[in-house]
């Protein structure tokens, strides 16, 4: 009588990988289209950071994945792309797309858009999002613009500005200081926003809005070594540059708001989404 053959570690692992498909492909079956595209990208995702695809390795292709989980091409491109602005992919023309380097990762990701509400209001999506809460107190104050601030505005020294002051954080420990600079000339036609107890660019755009005005935006990025007290509220380890990102805001050419984000550079990315 012939022996029942048993299976060998390869033929467990194939086996599990088996099971694991089966039940990713049943998962996504039953989730809403909306909602297939982050779920597949959570998965591959989930699979790079594990190491069950390391680094080098091509990912399949596009017809494989829509038929391994039962969706459409481009719910797999869009999932790509995901994981593509998240850095942990990288795409080569004729070749395919390989898993990056995990030194090469950025594990922080912000993302710059504005983005309009559906009463048609300009909102800034980088720190009105639920991700981030406030550790302090908002701060407004009144300033006179001094030489870096006055070139930006295009204003002479000693201009007088409303100034607000955020120090956000969210669940990860990760934090960004944000300051919004609003020209006192503005604030006069926009008196609804000095009232408030902190200028945020969401009122800002509103009120402006209101007042008949057309928003048009430009966004600046520099780096540079963070001061002592950059370093300790941001916590930047020593030798680690700090990330400013400017936004101008204009209308019919004139400055009506800067936003400044100061944060750590480290493994950190920025990404835009074109309007």
């Amino acid at each position: 009588m012939n022996a029942k053959p048993t299976p060998g570690k390869a033929d467990e692992a194939l086996s599990e990988t088996a099971a694991q498909a089966l039940h990713e492909a049943a998962t996504i079956a039953g989730v809403p289209a909306a909602g297939k595209t982050e779920l597949i990208a959570g998965i591959l995702r989930e699979q790079i950071l594990s190491g069950k695809l390391t680094p080098a390795t091509v990912l399949p292709s596009e017809r494989t994945l829509s038929a391994e989980y039962g969706v459409n091409r481009l719910t797999v491109q869009r999932a790509i792309a995901i994981l593509r602005n998240e850095g942990l992919v990288q795409s080569i023309h004729g070749k395919g797309v390989f898993v990056r380097r995990a030194g090469d990762w950025p594990s922080r990701t912000h993302h710059r858009t504005i983005t309009v509400d559906g009463d048609g209001n300009y909102v800034d999506s980088e720190s009105t999002g639920g991700e981030w809460r406030d550790i302090e107190p908002p701060n407004k104050y009144n300033t006179n613009a001094e030489g870096p601030l006055a070139l930006a505005f295009g204003v002479v020294e000693g201009t007088p500005f409303y100034a607000s002051d955020r120090l956000l954080e969210n669940d990860a420990g990760t934090r960004i200081f944000v300051r919004n600079y609003l020209p006192a000339s503005i604030a006069k036609k926009l008196r609804s926003i000095t009232r408030k107890p902190y200028v945020s660019a969401r009122e800002t755009f509103k009120a402006a809005k209101a007042a008949g005005m057309k928003l048009d935006f430009n966004d600046y990025v520099a780096a540079r070594n963070p001061t002592p007290s950059d370093a300790h509220s941001l916590r930047i380890p020593d030798g680690i540059p700090m990330l400013i990102t400017r936004r101008i805001t204009t209308s019919n050419g004139e400055p009506i708001l800067m936003q400044e984000t100061r944060r750590s550079a480290e493994d950190t990315q920025l990404h835009y989404r074109p309007r």
